[in-house]
């Protein structure tokens, strides 16, 4: 069991108190099952943290749905990606067939590590007032970490609720731009590098040490993190999304 924002927000106003800390970040994660592709396996992970009142269950403070998928199957990537919502779809040119894009495959092929799965963060929340904490590029890191022992990281850096608009003007161009090269930054790092076909997208191999170095020190700056909330930022605070949202 875990609490909501909303939840722990009720626990805080009926003991008196004006604020709550929270602290120890975990991952935990579960399968979604919505792909009808055996290539596909699509996942849903979500931060908790621990609260300071006594019996009380860890708070849910971010979410992250991400896809793994298995080269060389008889599925085409192509319409695996085109099943889920999101960006998905923005990475298929970076596949052929059922196999990486031979450019693609050759900035990242190593004699150590044969790729047979490609991850591919979707979109990663984490509840306003948490941000500024490391927390996204964490949970980005660790899901790594822990879901793909061997294989490639592929992503789209893309702002949410971003829409490309055909008539945009010089300055929502500039302004999405921006926010782009902020995100690719941003997700920079967890280990991830431009993509040299395709510069506008992210990726690393497992089979480099970009992607262990990255984790141990967004890991390192995470586990000792306490957060103090107040009524009014959690009451206010976006939940994260679920699963099928």
């Amino acid at each position: 069991m875990s609490l909501s924002l909303a939840a722990v927000a009720d626990l805080v106003e009926a003991q008196g108190r004006s604020s709550v800390d929270l602290f120890s970040p975990r991952v935990r994660f579960r399968s979604v099952g919505l792909s009808d592709f055996d290539a596909c396996l699509d996942w849903f992970a979500e931060v908790t943290m621990t609260v300071d009142i006594d019996d009380a269950d860890d708070v849910v403070v971010g979410s992250l749905d991400f896809t793994v998928i298995r080269l060389g199957t008889e599925d085409p990537i192509a319409l695996c990606l085109d099943q889920f919502d999101g960006d998905h779809e923005m990475l298929a040119g970076l596949f052929d067939g059922n196999q990486l894009a031979r450019q693609v495959e050759e900035q990242y092929e190593t004699l150590a590590v044969i790729t047979e799965a490609v991850l591919i963060p979707n979109i990663a929340f984490v509840t306003e007032p948490l941000r500024g904490h490391d927390l996204g590029a964490w949970l980005v890191a660790e899901t790594i970490h822990r879901m793909l022992p061997t294989g490639i990281v592929l992503m789209w850096p893309y702002p949410v609720l971003s829409d490309p608009d055909p008539d945009a003007d010089p300055a929502q161009i500039a302004a999405l731009d921006y926010a782009i090269g902020r995100l690719s930054d941003h997700f920079g790092r967890c280990g991830l590098t431009p993509v040299e076909s395709a510069p506008w997208a992210l990726g690393m191999s497992t089979a480099f040490e970009a992607l262990p170095a990255a984790r141990a020190r967004l890991l390192g700056a995470v586990r000792n993190t306490t957060v103090t909330l107040s009524l009014d930022q959690l009451r206010s605070a976006s939940p994260p999304p679920a699963p099928d949202e």
